[in-house]
């Protein structure tokens, strides 16, 4: 059983101290104890401690990503990259093989964030983001990309957003205009 503590750094350094790998249900209950915001470093910090499995990473990460609302606040591209490779490629946790076709991906955002990393297959959802408010965003711009699949991260279809996850190192980003937006 875990203690309760709900600082991500007490919890890492006690997990670390216990030396132990994590089972599920406590890697489930270490997530729920310091909230989706301190997610990925939790998770970075276990991982880096092998203190959870890669098969544990693969299941978690990209959740742990999507509930974070602005992961890379929490960690830098350069530490997902290296958490996304060692998970492999995964849609809602599961391991699967990348498509293999280029996809059509949209973005709704400002265009200071056009290049974070959660893109969708929806129009209707980057619309949203890009025109509705959510969550009191400032209006954006519909943002588009071929995204070669060996580009892609994670997919996640969970909460209604249809996200891939996608190192956008590199990638050609183009705005949509009016009338392909709606």
């Amino acid at each position: 059983m875990l203690p309760v503590l709900t600082d991500v750094v007490a919890l890492v350094d006690y997990l670390a101290a216990r030396a132990t790998v994590l089972s599920d249900e406590e890697l489930d209950l270490a997530l729920g104890r310091v909230g989706r915001v301190d997610g990925p470093v939790l998770v970075s910090g276990l991982q880096v401690r092998s203190l959870i499995t890669d098969t544990q990473l693969t299941a978690v990460l990209g959740r742990v990503w999507s509930m974070a609302e602005y992961p890379d606040r929490a960690l830098g591209h350069a530490r997902w990259r290296e958490l996304f490779a060692k998970a492999g490629y995964a849609a809602d946790g599961r391991p699967e093989s990348r498509p293999d076709t280029t996809l059509r991906l949209y973005r709704g955002s400002v265009e200071r964030r056009r290049t974070d990393w959660s893109w969708t297959d929806s129009l209707d959802v980057a619309r949203d983001y890009a025109l509705s408010g959510i969550r009191g965003r400032p209006r954006g711009t519909i943002w588009t990309a071929l995204v070669d699949p060996a580009m892609l991260l994670a997919r996640n279809t969970g909460r209604d957003e249809k996200e891939y996850i996608v190192d956008t190192s590199g990638l050609a980003i183009d705005s949509l205009n009016e009338d392909e937006i709606h």
